[in-house]
């Protein structure tokens, strides 16, 4: 009893600390930066070496644009929505965009998903230069 007692204190006191999981990181990594591009900023940054990577708001815009445009295309709603909301955003009034918009797409998670999309694949490069950052 007193062998295993010590063999059980051993390993407790020589434990390594456990690797940090990198599928966490690359998700809150995403998170964080699915609500820059929410906010209307940029993501972007730079490891030691390599050129600058980004997705831009000009960028995300442009998949909310593609995905706008294909639901407006097999829309069985309001054939007027668009002209509102461009109507609307021109002369200020700002209920009736938001009405427009959420006519169109009101769906906060599909946005997240959107943005998601264009920044998976820079989420291991985005890690690794943070980590070079820190140095």
């Amino acid at each position: 009893m007193n062998a295993a007692l010590q063999s059980a204190q051993h390993e407790w006191d020589n434990r390594q600390p456990d690797e940090p999981d990198d599928g966490e990181a690359e998700r809150i990594w995403i998170d964080n930066a699915t609500e820059d591009l929410l906010r209307g900023v940029d993501v972007e940054f730079k490891r030691h070496g390599h050129p600058k990577q980004s997705v831009t708001f000009e960028q995300f815009a442009g998949a909310v644009d593609e995905h706008l445009s294909t639901l407006l295309l097999w829309s069985t709603e309001s054939g007027s929505v668009l002209g509102r909301l461009y109507l609307a955003a021109r002369a200020g009034w700002k209920s009736e965009g938001q009405a427009a918009a959420a006519e169109i797409l009101d769906d906060d998670d599909k946005l997240r998903e959107l943005a998601r999309t264009l920044l998976e694949p820079l989420a291991k490069d985005a890690l690794i230069a943070e980590a070079e950052a820190a140095e």
